[in-house]
């Protein structure tokens, strides 16, 4: 695609972007029709829907000048729409693969129980405003566990909280000896202050629903079996950005070392407060941080929970920007911390759309689809036959090479109907009752096993069956979601018009200015004077920051011949000399500021300073008036102009081909009284 034909279609879509955002608001009894164009309906009410939309911010909006101007557009689009459909474009395979391309991918967002989705959203911004310090005792259990293993993890879990709840013993002395947590040998089951979205859903939910001071029953997630301890509630801190300087010591070294690193961070400390060294050269001087130290120590935003309790208790007890903290000990060393940025965490509205993807993303949007498949199978009647569901899953689950994604339908023993019904579901717009046979399951599990692999083939098979029911149940409300949701149907609608009208402009306009070379040098010719240069000056313009070297480069230029310009600029840019920088081209009047300053003659210009401190002066090397600018010179504007042309001309065989009548009376009433 050319420059022009670029621009071409950007200025088609400034035209009528607006006019596709809502082209399509069903037509209801009590809504005027405002025109027709060739015996199609438009409505008082599509026009204003697309009106208001575009012109909203419009002083003169609702004026009788301003509607005239728009219903002109507007028909324009509903002309070439017609005639893009008489054409029979629609039916074009690349247009109704993209169409169906599109349906698919809008689907996606209305495949979804919106209501739960915003429960989640309005809960995830509740606890965000609010941090816990948690303790936690985790016995580790496979997600696919068997049922033994799964109940031997439970009871171990419940033995411990009885040791805690029953006999009050101490939670840190129980997590060392009891939970698998790795941390827990350098936390006793800490975690900290934590807050949403930084643990699986399950878990931060007990944190969450858990008083503080109280310990949670047995708390299964993807990992085991937690209890978890609520420590402490409190107001969220926000995020905060800062830089430290960190001397490094652990309780590996030896009493003189830790010591003489804790010396060595008083001392930096205490120059940093007398001011004898910025925090930036501190940093780079002292800081054993090498990966922060050569960018004054600079740490990326965090919130609590991401570093050591004691470095986040210390970086959020900074108020002020710029202030700094006395040396901090964690069991990496001592640490300087100076407070560079803190926030809040937002509004709910500014969070709302982050919000809703990390929801996405989260193990919690697992939440959302269980109530929505629930609601689908209720909207749909589904069916479930119990038997032939228990037959064809354990008949799978007999097979190891399911877990192996090598299960084949041929492997399935002699003797299985699969011809009888798993499920059925009805498809409310048709009426369709439809049957889902183990012919069918069968086949879809050849091809999709590898989704569902788990620990053992019983849950393999089980999940692989859940997730072909879930399919089907979602093909099938796939196609209510015109009839469900106007503004699926509108957006659907949008697109499709879209595609078709770029199509229909390629034909009819865009290509014909492009391929059509005759004719364009015969609008160029037509239309010549249109395209003219400006005066123009082939300049060299110099600039430098030292006056010795302007003295210089003064001394050379006001005596050098074009190629000893030229060699200037070419040792300028070469990275030779770095002394001063050089541009030179053709510069049209007012094209560039600097030019304005001078006198628009060969020679050389006195010089020139400007805010920034470099000066600069010009070498003026020839002088063009004004003159036609020749077709491929201006080629891009005069396709433009062309299509213009070309579209204008179209537009008027369209209103001569549809019969275009306007309703006066309906008009009359769109007008601002």
């Amino acid at each position: 695609m050319t420059h022009s034909y670029k621009t071409a279609f950007r200025l088609f879509i400034a035209l009528f972007g607006a006019l596709l955002l809502s082209a399509f608001v069903p037509l209801t009894s009590g809504d005027p029709v405002l025109f027709t164009i060739g015996g199609d309906k438009v409505t008082k009410s599509e026009f204003l829907t697309v009106y208001d939309k575009h012109n909203a911010q419009d002083s003169a909006r609702y004026s009788k000048k301003s509607i005239d101007e728009y219903l002109e557009l507007f028909i324009n689009f509903k002309l070439k729409v017609k005639e893009a459909e008489s054409m029979g474009l629609d039916t074009l395979p690349g247009i109704k693969q993209q169409i169906a391309d599109y349906y698919k991918q809008l689907a996606k967002t209305y495949l979804h129980d919106k209501d739960i989705t915003d429960q989640l959203i309005q809960e995830a911004y509740q606890r965000m405003k609010t941090e816990v310090k948690t303790s936690h005792i985790l016995i580790r259990l496979a997600e696919q566990a068997s049922p033994d293993d799964t109940l031997k993890a439970f009871n171990k879990t419940l033995s411990v909280y009885r040791m805690l709840t029953e006999q009050g013993l101490d939670f840190a002395k129980l997590a060392e000896k009891y939970s698998e947590d790795p941390s827990v040998k350098e936390n006793k089951g800490d975690l900290g202050y934590l807050t949403a979205f930084q643990t699986v859903y399950p878990f931060e939910t007990a944190f969450y629903n858990t008083p503080k001071g109280k310990i949670s029953g047995p708390v299964r997630t993807q990992y085991g079996y937690h209890l978890v301890k609520v420590d402490d509630v409190r107001p969220a801190q926000g995020s905060v950005r800062v830089a430290h300087i960190l001397i490094k010591t652990t309780d590996k070294d030896t009493i003189t070392q830790q010591q003489a690193a804790q010396k060595r961070a008083l001392d930096v400390y205490n120059r940093l407060k007398k001011k004898k060294i910025t925090f930036e050269q501190a940093a780079l001087a002292e800081s054993d941080d090498k990966t922060t130290a050569k960018s004054g120590g600079e740490l990326p935003w965090f919130k609590s929970g991401k570093m050591f309790p004691e470095f986040e208790d210390a970086a959020f007890a900074l108020k002020k920007t710029g202030e700094i903290s006395k040396p901090v000990k964690t069991r990496i060393g001592w640490h300087i911390i100076k407070l560079l940025e803190r926030k809040g965490i937002g509004t709910f509205d500014e969070l709302k759309d982050e919000l809703k993807k990390r929801i996405e993303r989260d193990n919690r949007s697992r939440v959302s689809q269980q109530y929505f498949i629930a609601r689908l199978k209720q909207d749909h009647q589904f069916t479930e036959f119990a038997e032939p569901k228990n037959t064809i899953i354990n008949a799978i689950a007999k097979s190891q090479s399911i877990q192996r994604g090598q299960w084949k339908a041929d492997s399935l023993e002699t003797g299985i109907n699969t011809n009888q019904a798993l499920f059925t579901i009805i498809f409310p717009d048709t009426k369709q009752l439809k049957t889902y046979t183990i012919a069918d399951f069968i086949t879809f599990a050849e091809k999709n096993q590898m989704r569902a692999r788990s620990r053992n083939t019983q849950e393999t098979a089980s999940r692989l069956y859940a997730i072909y029911a879930e399919e089907q149940l979602m093909a099938a409300e796939e196609t209510t979601l015109q009839t469900k949701y106007p503004e699926f149907a509108r957006l659907l609608k949008e697109f499709r018009d879209g595609n078709l009208l770029y199509e229909l402009m390629t034909q009819n306009v865009w290509n014909k200015a492009m391929e059509d070379t005759s004719a364009l040098r015969k609008f160029y010719n037509e239309n010549s004077s249109r395209y003219v240069w400006k005066e123009r000056v082939n300049a060299y313009i110099f600039t430098f920051n030292d006056p010795q070297t302007g003295a210089e480069l003064r001394a050379k230029a006001q005596t050098a011949t074009p190629q000893e310009l030229a060699n200037l600029e070419t040792e300028a840019k070469s990275g030779k000399l770095q002394k001063y920088k050089v541009e030179s081209g053709m510069y049209e009047k007012g094209q560039k500021t600097l030019l304005n300053a001078v006198n628009w003659a060969p020679g050389i210009s006195e010089n020139i300073d400007s805010a920034d401190g470099n000066t600069s002066f010009v070498v003026i090397t020839e002088t063009l008036p004004p003159s036609p600018k020749k077709l491929e010179e201006a080629r891009g504007y005069i396709i433009a102009d062309f299509q213009s042309k070309l579209e204008q001309e179209w537009v008027k065989q369209l209103r001569k081909k549809y019969d275009v009548k306007i309703n006066k009376d309906v008009l009359e009433t769109l007008y601002k009284k």
